[in-house]
């Protein structure tokens, strides 16, 4: 892919060029290199990384320690979004705290908010934005860019997007002053992703909206168009499987079959294994109905092994919903009836973490309602 110039990637470079300081060049560096991993160019930012981890192992220093932990935690979260990436981003908040850096622990910071919202650990998640947002300055669009987004999402997850938007809004115009084009892809696939898995709730669980697919749908489509147009590509089989999902909702289902035959194996390798056996199990929903009773089962069988392991209940509700209605069609009713009790388990513990978002948040965003 030929990736089009980025407003921060040439600021960088432009930096780094005229940086007389050894140590604060390769320090621009390591921000360059992260953003790389962002944008989904994860080779070379890896390459890079691993030359000034060459370089500095003789020599540390506190300040190349904690931005090489934050890089080496991003190369991790946009890989396969495993544990490794949370040790590696706490390691450099720990570092840039005792460093008195404040504004990389604040970016630092966010990020784990980042990856306590994925987790669902809500008191961790608010203690790291209320952390970044008091010690970001207004000129960290970095932290507060992506303080802001985690604000948005949890918000919108929790069907408030009353309260999402201006936290979105916020988010964006930090992006734009930085000239960062992967955090407002992000920003996009995230609003996307949480408007189709709201839609894909209403649906399994007796109240779908259609309008809300099409808004979906023109999301998901609107996110594919900007990451062609900024070379973004960190999540590039997201997308198709969004699109999928939607289709799904919509009954589409041999367009969406075919979206999910050709990205699902690479969605894995991207970070989204988590989301697997929901996305097996509209997989089975759309074989069952289009007359593949044998693969459909197959599907399901798999999706079953994946859903009963432990996950997050917003990944396992909607995907225990999909296989009670799968293994019915399929006559296996003891089967559907345990999906079903399963299904209704998660579903009211994910009506719990909606809930929890919204009192978790509000304190935050009380104090913090101003990023002037």
């Amino acid at each position: 892919m030929n990736f089009p110039p980025s407003r921060l990637l040439s600021r960088l470079d432009a930096d780094i060029a005229a940086e007389r300081d050894p140590l604060r060049a390769d320090l621009l560096r390591v921000e360059r290199a992260a953003y790389l991993v962002r944008q989904g160019r994860t080779d070379l930012a890896k390459s890079e990384l691993a030359t000034l981890h060459q370089k500095y192992a003789g020599r540390p220093n506190v300040e190349m320690s904690a931005w090489l932990s934050l890089a080496d935690s991003l190369a991790s979260y946009f890989s396969d979004m495993g544990p490794a990436a949370l040790d590696k981003m706490r390691r450099s908040r720990a570092l840039s705290e005792a460093a008195g850096l404040s504004q990389l622990q604040a970016t630092s910071a966010a990020w784990l908010a980042q990856m306590d919202y994925l987790r669902l650990d809500l008191r961790a998640m608010a203690v790291h934005l209320a952390q970044s947002f008091r010690l970001a300055t207004a000129a960290n669009n970095a932290a507060l860019s992506r303080a802001s987004l985690v604000v948005a999402q949890g918000y919108h997850t929790a069907q408030r997007l009353d309260l999402a938007l201006p936290w979105y809004e916020r988010s964006r115009r930090c992006a734009l002053d930085e000239g960062d084009d992967a955090t407002l892809s992000a920003l996009m696939h995230n609003m996307a992703s949480i408007r189709a898995g709201n839609m894909r709730r209403a649906e399994l669980t007796g109240s779908s909206d259609r309008g809300e697919g099409e808004h979906a749908l023109m999301a998901a489509e609107s996110t594919w168009a900007f990451d062609q147009l900024v070379g973004a590509s960190s999540l590039d089989s997201y997308v198709p499987l969004l699109h999928a999902q939607i289709l799904t909702v919509q009954g589409k289902l041999q367009f969406a079959l075919e979206l999910y035959e050709k990205h699902l194996s690479s969605g894995v390798g991207q970070g989204l294994g988590r989301m697997h056996g929901t996305f097996l199990a509209d997989q089975a929903w759309c074989r069952v109905n289009l007359q593949q009773p044998d693969a459909a089962r197959l599907d399901a069988v798999e999706a079953q092994r994946h859903l009963d392991l432990d996950g997050n209940c917003d990944d396992r509700a909607p995907g225990f919903s999909r296989l009670a209605k799968v293994f019915a069609l399929l006559g296996e009713h003891e089967t559907s009836a345990r999906n079903e009790r399963l299904a209704a388990s998660m579903w009211e513990s994910q009506a719990k973490i909606c809930e929890g978002l919204v009192d978790a948040l509000t304190p935050i965003t009380d104090q913090y309602a101003s990023l002037e």
